[in-house]
């Protein structure tokens, strides 16, 4: 079976794509090991960190909403999340215009007890967590760029880490997230793309439209799973990731959160209790350097 990323469709278990992502639960309890897995590999999957039941209470909470909205299926079970096939909207992956879905059972997984004991055991201190939360409610057709996360978040400490989680079971039919395994030692990529930032530079934040492209150039394979409630993805601010594309006709569901020490710098877009965001980036009219011409400039 073909699985399609941005306008690329890759075989399952070819050079270019594997469905087959290794967890770190064997090493959960050890905290050391968790800690050099992130640094070699850029990631860590944790299956079942949060309670898969309040996983599910948030998509329900959610998925209602949704349902208000005329978004979902009418004839299809609540909790399968299936798109109504006539949609009002075009199909995305942006966080923009979902505050409204982003409900108190959903807080209450990604700032509950289970995530920030992990945080506080993995960075040795007390956590600090953005009080913003990029949800993603991808309908079918969506999916999301080849990025870094530092280049929207870089100003502040680099010991950050973005948690992704999959609110409900998540298949690669429908548009997971899929990690560049090995983009986390592309220094080239990292001393040029990684050092900017999309408010200050205004560059488009993606480093390429063409998945292929950076596993023949730099090496490296993308790979993803299948992701159940209560499992997560943490991972460091320079690991390539993306989306496959949502090819199911259900909502993928999922949100991305930060933690870092509460001692250290944070980035000031994302501080305090409403944080301003992006300066400019967000803003319309706002004209973004094409991200070829940024890729000359930096030889890469």
């Amino acid at each position: 079976m073909k699985y399609q990323m941005g306008d690329c469709h890759f075989e399952a278990g070819s050079k270019y794509l594997t469905l087959e992502l290794p967890e770190s639960n064997d090493i959960f309890d050890d905290t050391d090991a968790l800690r050099e897995r992130m640094q070699q590999d850029g990631y860590l999957l944790i299956r079942g960190l949060h309670d898969a039941e309040e996983v599910l209470k948030a998509r329900r909470d959610i998925l209602l909403l949704m349902a208000g909205e005329a978004a979902l299926d009418p004839y299809a079970p609540l909790m399968e999340g299936a798109a109504n096939p006539d949609p009002k909207e075009i199909a995305s992956s942006s966080v923009r215009g979902r505050e409204h879905l982003k409900t108190d059972s959903l807080k209450r997984v990604v700032y509950g007890k289970r995530v920030m004991k992990f945080f506080d055991r993995f960075l040795s201190g007390e956590p600090l967590s953005y009080n913003f939360q990029w949800l993603r409610t991808t309908g079918p057709g969506a999916g999301s760029s080849i990025h870094y996360d530092v280049v929207y978040m870089g100003r502040g400490t680099q010991n950050l880490y973005t948690c992704w989680t999959p609110i409900g079971t998540v298949t690669p039919e429908m548009g997971p997230l899929v990690l560049c395994l090995g983009s986390n030692q592309w220094r080239d990529v990292i001393d040029t793309y990684g050092k900017t930032d999309v408010d200050r530079d205004l560059t488009c934040g993606y480093f390429s439209k063409d998945p292929a492209e950076l596993v023949d150039k730099f090496g490296g394979r993308w790979a993803t799973t299948t992701f159940e409630p209560g499992d997560v993805v943490i991972l460091s601010m320079f690991l390539m990731h993306a989306s496959l594309t949502n090819n199911s006709n259900k909502y993928r569901l999922s949100c991305d959160t930060r933690y870092q020490l509460a001692s250290e710098p944070i980035d000031d877009r994302w501080a305090g209790e409403q944080p301003r965001m992006h300066d400019a980036f967000w803003q319309p009219g706002t004209a973004i350097v094409p991200v070829e011409l940024s890729r000359e400039k930096w030889g890469v």
